[in-house]
């Protein structure tokens, strides 16, 4: 079976589209790498590469945490 070729452009589209979405709350981290076809680890390191926001969600969650901590 010939590999099909998508351009570049449209792999950044889709790649920026599942980060957006992922910012937004929509997907999870493991969704989002599944869709990407890349580990969740490497996943997280992307977000750290493109400075990609967590979801309000998840920082809330994160903040309560470390506040309990105190």
């Amino acid at each position: 079976m010939k590999e099909l070729m998508i351009p570049e452009r449209i792999r950044e589209k889709f790649l920026h589209e599942i980060l957006d979405m992922y910012a937004e709350g929509e997907l999870s981290a493991s969704r989002a790498s599944q869709m990407l076809g890349i580990p969740r680890a490497a996943f997280y390191h992307l977000l750290a590469e493109t400075n990609t926001a967590l979801p309000k969600k998840l920082n809330k969650s994160i903040k309560r945490e470390v506040e309990e901590l105190l």
